[in-house]
């Protein structure tokens, strides 16, 4: 009898320590998902954090740095996107040599590879609200779509 209630203890010891050690399991799990999301999103914002911090040190170097050889650029939701070639040339002439800024700049993931910008937006002789749209990959932007 004694080994009887003996064997129910340690069954039921054994069945609690199951089912506490499924719930860590479960909750780790569950921040794995949520530390990769996390990872994902800082990724994914960072060129673009990086863009913008450059753009507002006057940082030709870190500007260019954030761009991929084959970055494309547009104007309007709908404009034809520019060769790398001219995207190039854009970013020097319209960005780093008008020493183009955004002030108060939100940054929002709205896919698995966009971030929208929106503040506002000046370089030399102009200025108006930012709404931009850029497209990431492998940690470099690969588009900048100025959506005014």
């Amino acid at each position: 009898m004694p080994y009887y209630k003996l064997f129910l203890i340690s069954l039921f010891i054994s069945s609690a320590l199951t089912a506490c050690g499924q719930v860590n399991s479960n909750k780790i799990n569950e921040n794995n998902i949520l530390n990769s999301k996390q990872m994902q999103d800082e990724t994914l914002l960072k060129p673009v954090k990086a863009l913008i911090e450059a753009m507002e040190a006057e940082n030709a170097e870190l500007i260019r740095a954030q761009f991929s050889e084959k970055a494309t650029q547009a104007y309007g939701a709908d404009g034809k996107m520019k060769t790398p070639e001219e995207t190039k040339k854009w970013i020097e002439s319209d960005i780093i040599s008008r020493q183009g800024k955004v002030a108060n700049p939100q940054c929002s993931i709205i896919s698995e590879n966009e971030v929208v910008v929106k503040g506002q937006y000046s370089s030399q002789g102009y200025t108006n609200p930012a709404n931009f749209l850029f497209t990431v990959e492998n940690g470099l932007i690969t588009s900048w779509r100025m959506r005014y």
